[in-house]
């Protein structure tokens, strides 16, 4: 059955395809326009709803093979080329739907976005990552803040293309966003170089020793996050 608003979402086989029911009163017959995008319904005025969904019914076969056939050919969109994105350390994959709502949601290891036709796909999974960052990296800022004894005047995340953080003379610290993306242990670090801050402004040996106290393996994970630091910045 379809939706009883004048545009929605069928289910075609296996995908979820959006649709658009456009009445005319010049239309004669009923009528099907598959798009790379959408299946466009066309219908007299006065045709009934139960007569427009018998005949969708009808064509479902018809329908289903020239989605696959438009899909096939289409050209590769944001949303296709897109097969994976970090997550604490992992590669989740991205799992697209075509929806009448944006949504993204984690499920395990697959990544679930629900994209409107118009929407962008990158822009929804950056987004995603950017309200996951807001939370994850001032709980880990926080966790080793009490380890130093030391809570900064203010936290806010950072979209630095160079620098994974910063802190000022007031105590302001900032955590670059991307860093969502590592694992907990490099994110740990970043927050620990960061708080010694407050105590040191500076990075001279007992700057690197208050680091050491706050994230014992930092030399490792340091030299870590430079060999992975440059595929974070691809988002």
């Amino acid at each position: 059955m379809l939706p009883h608003a004048n545009s929605g979402v069928l289910q075609l086989g296996d995908a979820v395809v959006p649709f658009a029911l456009k009445r005319s009163r010049r239309r004669r017959t009923l009528g099907l326009t598959v798009t790379a995008r959408e299946v466009r319904i066309h219908a007299p005025s006065w045709t009934s709803r139960a007569e427009i969904d018998g005949y969708v019914q009808q064509q479902h076969d018809w329908l289903r093979r020239a989605w696959d056939r438009m899909q096939a050919h289409a050209p590769q969109t944001v949303a296709d080329s897109l097969a994976s994105v970090r997550y604490l350390g992992r590669v989740l994959a991205l799992d697209i739907q075509p929806s009448l709502f944006s949504e993204v949601r984690r499920h395990g290891n697959t990544l679930r976005v629900h994209l409107p036709h118009d929407a962008d796909a990158s822009a929804l999974i950056r987004a995603w990552l950017l309200a996951q960052a807001a939370q994850l990296l001032a709980w880990r800022l926080a966790r080793i803040a009490r380890k130093l004894g030391r809570t900064p005047s203010r936290f806010a995340l950072s979209n630095a293309q160079t620098q994974w953080g910063s802190c000022t003379r007031r105590g302001h610290v900032r955590l670059n966003w991307r860093l969502v993306q590592a694992p907990l242990t490099l994110i740990d670090y970043v927050a620990a170089h960061e708080l010694a801050h407050l105590v040191h402004l500076d990075h001279s040996p007992r700057f690197w020793a208050q680091v050491a106290v706050l994230c014992p393996e930092a030399l490792a994970r340091r030299a870590e996050l430079r060999t992975m630091g440059h595929s974070l910045f691809l988002v």
